[in-house]
């Protein structure tokens, strides 16, 4: 694959995860709908990172990352916590 089919992909993913989020009533399935925006996003930046011969992208991808679970953790505790108390 070419390094404009992934940049497509990332794409694609992204616009998946926002349509994801805005359409979904749920407060899990808006997670996963940015959880799908953060990987479209970090496909992204290491198809840049790739075509442009630089490792700046895969280091902001591996920050994405990062942050990706960190959010997943806490987003996903605190809707089990507010959705187990009603």
């Amino acid at each position: 694959m070419t390094t404009v089919a992934y940049l497509y992909l990332g794409a694609v993913l992204f616009a998946v995860g926002a349509l994801g989020t805005v359409v979904r009533r749920s407060a899990g399935a808006a997670l996963v709908g940015v959880e799908l925006m953060l990987a479209g996003a970090t496909l992204t930046l290491v198809a840049a990172a790739a075509g442009f011969h630089e490792l700046d992208g895969q280091v902001a991808a591996a920050v994405i990352i990062t942050v990706g679970v960190a959010h997943g953790i806490v987003g996903y505790s605190l809707v089990a916590a507010l959705g187990g108390s009603r």
